[in-house]
């Protein structure tokens, strides 16, 4: 396979190209990607060594003021601290948690480069502005018939974007394209941490995603239970949720059943998995599913932003799970789409065709 031709300066999330480029890979990444610098004045392409860590890689070896871009499929990065950042720009592919391939890791830099970030600027801002002014969000499934209220005075919430540009000393995932809510910061990850303010019911239906930590040891596990959970994509679950833990799990339709015992075993087995750690909001709208247990789906935005659901977070338990939910929307305590289905929906009592034939050709 031929080098993955990639141009530094088609990268928005670093703003304006300026000065040098970085580029991290493991050793095979190296081989396999070439970068062109287009706007920016050169491109330092550098491999990181299994021994050293991404902090130290940087404050040695990288110029201050560089933009940094990572995709090393299989490490585990912590993220760097405030002085070995500095004043650098920093994107990381998340690529240790979930089995990512060199065919994935193409892709996602190929769509990355293509992401309209003005369009998630705007659509970050409307986000925040609509969600400040309204008492609750509520998450509804239309064909489902169930729905859920976010009380935004609950405490203790943190919000996150992980969308937009970059500024100097910022570092952010790769490809962008997430908002979020989780119930505290996320070292602070405890029993007592959870989305108090969420009540209701939840329909899942969608992409799972499960991440592992540090041990490879959890790898088949990990490829079980997503293949266990899998089924998700064509079947409804249904969640019913008090202050922010999961009391219950029932199929939505009879072919719904196994998935729905694997998620309440689940649950049973690790009472953790029942507090809800994180609301997300993916919307990235230039990138597709990627049909696998890929943890960078978690900004996947299908056309009007997607809800997703997380639940634990390693190494605290074992695998931390999400589920994107497609089919949700994302209303104002008004009833006003934010996001999702119903943001896709055209709703009103007339509705116009815009078309010049008939229906009889």
């Amino acid at each position: 396979m031929p080098p993955l031709e990639i141009t530094a300066s088609d990268f928005g999330q670093f703003g304006a190209p300026s000065g040098t480029f970085c580029l991290v890979t493991d050793e095979p990444g190296h081989r396999a990607i070439h970068c062109r610098p287009g706007r920016y004045d050169r491109v330092l392409h550098l491999t990181l060594p299994p021994e050293v860590n991404l902090g130290e890689l940087l404050a040695q070896h990288v110029p201050p003021g560089a933009h940094v871009l990572v995709a090393c499929p299989g490490r585990f990065l912590a993220s760097p601290g405030p002085r070995e950042l500095g004043d650098r720009r920093l994107v990381v592919l998340p690529a240790g948690s979930t089995p990512l391939t060199a065919g994935h890791v193409r892709y996602l830099l190929r769509t990355a480069a293509h992401t309209d970030i003005a369009r998630q600027e705007a659509v970050a801002g409307e986000f925040f502005d609509r969600a400040g002014t309204t008492e609750r969000l509520l998450i509804t499934d239309d064909d489902a018939g169930t729905e859920a209220e976010f009380d935004l005075d609950s405490p203790d919430c943190v919000w996150n974007q992980q969308a937009g540009v970059l500024d100097d000393g910022e570092q952010q995932i790769f490809p962008p394209g997430k908002l979020s809510v989780t119930a505290a910061e996320i070292t602070a990850f405890s029993a007592d941490a959870r989305l108090s303010g969420l009540t209701g019911a939840l329909t899942l239906r969608g992409w799972p995603i499960v991440h592992r930590g540090a041990d490879p040891d959890d790898a088949p596990v990990q490829q079980r239970l997503f293949e266990a959970l899998a089924p998700l994509v064509n079947v409804p679950v249904r969640l019913d949720v008090t202050g922010g833990l999961i009391t219950s799990v029932a199929p939505g339709q009879p072919s719904a059943a196994p998935v729905a015992r694997v998620l309440e075993e689940l649950l049973s087995a690790e009472p953790l998995y029942r507090t809800v750690w994180e609301l997300g909001f993916g919307i990235n709208t230039d990138t597709e599913i990627v049909p696998a247990n890929c943890g960078p789906n978690e900004v996947y935005g299908a056309g009007h932003g997607v809800v997703n659901l997380g639940l634990g977070v390693t190494p605290t338990t074992r695998f931390a799970v999400a589920f994107l939910m497609p089919r949700s929307s994302l209303l104002t305590s008004d009833g006003t789409a934010l996001l999702g289905a119903r943001k896709a929906v055209r709703r009103g009592r007339m509705q116009r065709v815009a078309g010049a034939g008939c229906g009889c050709h």
